[in-house]
């Protein structure tokens, strides 16, 4: 009854907005909006929908399958939006741009009188811009730092050519002689177009096993009609970096991989300037991680948001922009994301508690990458850390000066940016699922940072490992991939400096969640669960702290009776050296 009255409402509501827009929507000036739905309408039993009727892939379910219990797969945020509203909307005039299941919205562009009466609609929750953004490509690099191999290596299977450097400087041609190239895992790129993915030879090789244009609504993700000259240029680029293969010429880092690409970044501008709307990120990030991405590479970032809502560095905390809010979601479902830092170079002197980074490289259990130079020194362009919440940032680093890479039908250039030290870092991601299919996304973030090779920046101050221009250091896939474990220090990582409690992986949670602690040295701790009344529930951990980094695990919500805990919200608390850290974890049955 009650959904009825809501239906009869809508509309009425409808009737208006036609005759609304009909007197003045012409004369205004339209601005892309998201549209949050308050629901998404009549219940439906989750157990009753089949992934495939969801459009979510055997691969997905798989990859889920190692963060998730069998019979949460499936969740709410699987579920498309709901028909009925999506048919009132358009019968109202209105043109959705994209859709998002995991926020329940669409985005639209509206006029103010549209954006006002849409907003009183029964079924909408709130309507709110849609952020368009801004990233930048490095200008002129700066002279004087050598671009010599920090070790050369060669195999007798393959030749390398100029990309040899970029591959040796990361260790990867260790791993290519192992014989693991990135076969069995799928990668998802999110880019401005990929073109001549079918003409180029160092690109025509690759396995695409699918790919979708979120900017024109079609299946072809190189330039179209219209788009200004250098459009798909980009992601030409960073797709063959990281998956592609010419013998004497250019070598991807994971070349035997399988690969899903979106294109949702507008080269609008024509310059070295690159717009893009959140709005197709989220809708391609869903869309690869429905369709079995196991890593996500994604050289876009935002910083200049050129409307409302006007993030600053304050918002970059890993939980306020909308792209970031994507990646954790994305987390949660077993997706390595791994993104660029940014190129909005290194924070000034006295100014070194304020980061540069830009979203959603603020996120949580994700990969941000800066860049460097092949000696390891850091590029001016690349944004620094700390996040506004004092996370450091980035995780990695890897060569982003004079990066090898194909472009046009047939040629090859050298390019510079975090955007290509991004790739070459997924590619190691990949290397490591390759090699150990049954790794969390989680444990192979942490084999990339314990098994970085630590990098200083001394006349900036960045003297401790980890350090806000280089992170744990530069990326090294040959001890990442020979790591016996992800879940404690190998002998190979890192000894932090102080003691940190990272945020749970992943959260909300049912089932297990993984818990992460740096620790410096050998003391006595305590981590435990408490209630939001500060009763402890669950004692996860009491006894000397190991020196490193090590994983714990909450299972299946018990207490210490091995009763499951109610819904909610709980506290996860780090007691150490008489002081406590603590972060808020969301159990839900």
């Amino acid at each position: 009854m009650k959904q009825g009255k809501r239906q009869g409402a809508a509309a009425l509501w409808l009737t208006l907005l036609m005759v609304g827009f009909s007197v003045s929507a012409v004369a205004q000036q339209a601005q892309r909006y998201w549209i949050t739905l308050r629901d998404r309408g009549p219940h439906v039993d989750l157990s009753t929908l089949s992934a495939q009727a969801l459009g979510i892939s055997d691969h997905a379910l798989w990859r889920r399958a190692k963060v998730l219990p069998a019979d949460k797969l499936i969740d709410e945020l699987d579920l498309p939006v709901n028909q009925n509203y999506l048919d009132q909307l358009r019968a109202s005039g209105i043109t959705i741009r994209s859709m998002s299941r995991w926020f329940n919205a669409v985005s639209a562009e509206l006029t103010p009188v549209q954006q006002s009466v849409v907003s009183s609609l029964p079924f909408v929750a709130s309507v709110g811009p849609v952020a368009v953004l801004v990233r930048r490509e490095p200008g002129v690099i700066e002279s004087g730092a050598p671009q010599a191999l920090l070790k050369r290596a060669s195999t007798a299977d393959l030749s390398y050519g100029p990309s040899l450097t970029q591959l040796s400087n990361i260790n990867v041609v260790g791993v290519h002689s192992l014989g693991i190239n990135g076969t069995g895992v799928i990668i998802g790129m999110l880019d401005d177009g990929f073109n001549y993915r079918t003409v180029h030879p160092a690109l025509k090789v690759i396995k695409v096993i699918a790919d979708s244009d979120f900017v024109q609504r079609d299946g072809n993700t190189s330039i179209a009609p219209g788009e200004y000259a250098g459009q798909g240029d980009h992601g030409e680029t960073t797709l063959s970096v990281l998956g592609g293969f010419f013998s004497g010429q250019l070598i991807g880092v994971a070349y035997g991989a399988s690969f899903i690409l979106a294109k949702t970044e507008v080269d609008s501008s024509g310059s070295s300037d690159f717009h893009i709307e959140e709005d197709y990120y989220v809708a391609g990030l869903e869309w690869e991680e429905r369709g079995g991405a196991d890593v996500v590479s994604s050289s876009l970032g935002y910083n200049v948001f050129t409307v409302p809502p006007d993030y600053g560095y304050q918002d970059m905390n890993g939980r306020t922009a909308t792209t970031t809010k994507a990646a954790r979601i994305a987390a949660s479902k077993g997706v390595l994301l791994v993104t660029a830092m940014g190129n909005e170079q290194n924070y000034q002197s006295g100014t070194k508690n304020t980061g540069t980074l830009i979203a959603p490289a603020d996120a949580d259990s994700i990969v941000s990458v800066g860049a460097v130079y092949s000696d390891g020194t850091i590029a001016g362009f690349s944004s620094t850390g700390p996040t506004s919440d004092g996370r450091i940032k980035p995780e990695v680093v890897a060569q982003g000066v004079s990066v090898y890479v194909a472009g046009g039908t047939g040629s090859y250039h050298s390019a510079d940016g975090t955007s290509y030290a991004t790739p070459l870092t997924a590619g190691v991601a990949a290397l490591v699922f390759s090699a150990h299919p049954t790794w969390t996304p989680m444990q192979v973030r942490n084999v990339l940072m314990q098994t970085a090779k630590p990098l200083y920046n001394i006349a900036a101050g960045m003297t401790t490992r980890p350090n806000n221009f280089f992170g744990w250091g530069m990326v090294d896939a040959l001890k990442a991939v020979q790591s016996t474990t992800a879940d404690s220090n190998d002998g190979h990582g890192i000894i932090p400096t102080r003691f940190v409690l990272h945020n749970n992986y992943p959260n909300p949670f049912n089932g297990s969640t993984a818990i992460i602690v740096d620790a410096p040295t050998e003391q006595e701790m305590e981590l435990a669960i408490y209630n939001v009344l500060g009763q402890k529930v669950r004692t996860l951990y009491k006894g000397k702290s190991t020196p490193g980094v090590s994983t714990f695990y909450w299972r299946d919500g018990v207490d210490d009776a091995n009763n499951h805990v109610a819904t909610g919200v709980y506290i996860c608390r780090l007691n150490v050296s008489g002081a406590a850290l603590s972060q808020k974890i969301v159990y839900v049955k």
